[in-house]
């Protein structure tokens, strides 16, 4: 009889550090590495099985004046852009020939992803989740905030965590944007404790 070796179960301190390590290697596309405001709260989403792309803690002098982690789900996001890709591609034609078969292609299949994108809503378990978690989050917080996180679905499969107040933001006063930006950066930094709190809850 042939015995296989286990592998050992790492405890939650060898995953969180193991996770550590993976996100000190994110970096965009210009090879920056992530803003240290921002890794606890990526930490978290990643070890909760939820992949970021993107994030930001907030700047001032450049970018967005507030914190914001983007969120993917790569399977529905890569069916969502292919077919968004194809209908382009027939919007492009349609435009260029200008005639009425190049436009029945390309109008019936603007329909058909509107009517994917409807589905596709209900289906997105990704907002789902995040929102789920927010929710839980300011249930135990037990008080509402003008600084409250939020979830923005960009796409199917692709969403970002951000203040409500972001919609706002360049019509705020100068000092104004500094001291949310503040408060809000607190607000990430406390979701990313309670994300890392449920995780830590969870069996391994």
């Amino acid at each position: 009889m042939t015995q296989t070796a286990t592998q050992p179960t790492l405890t939650k301190t060898q995953c969180y550090l193991k996770m550590c390590e993976r996100v000190a290697t994110f970096t965009d596309k210009l090879g920056t590495p992530l803003d240290p405001g921002i890794k606890e709260t990526v930490i978290a989403l990643n070890l909760l099985g939820l992949q970021t792309v993107q994030s930001c803690e907030g700047h001032l002098d450049h970018g967005c004046p507030y914190p914001w982690v983007t969120v993917i789900n790569q399977e529905h996001t890569r069916r969502f852009t292919d077919v968004w890709l194809h209908v382009c591609a027939l919007e492009e034609e349609a435009k260029q020939t200008a005639t009425e078969q190049a436009y029945d292609y390309y109008l019936a299949a603007d329909s058909a992803l509107r009517l994917h994108l409807t589905q596709w809503k209900r289906e997105d378990m990704l907002f789902q989740q995040l929102t789920s978690r927010l929710d839980a989050f300011y249930t135990e917080k037990g008080e509402e905030t003008p600084v409250r996180l939020m979830v923005l679905r960009i796409h199917p499969g692709l969403c970002r965590i951000e203040p409500g107040w972001s919609r706002v933001a360049k019509e705020l006063p100068e000092p104004l944007k500094a001291r949310y930006l503040e408060r809000s950066q607190t607000e990430m930094q406390s979701f990313a404790a309670y994300l890392l709190g449920q995780w830590q809850l969870e069996p391994q």
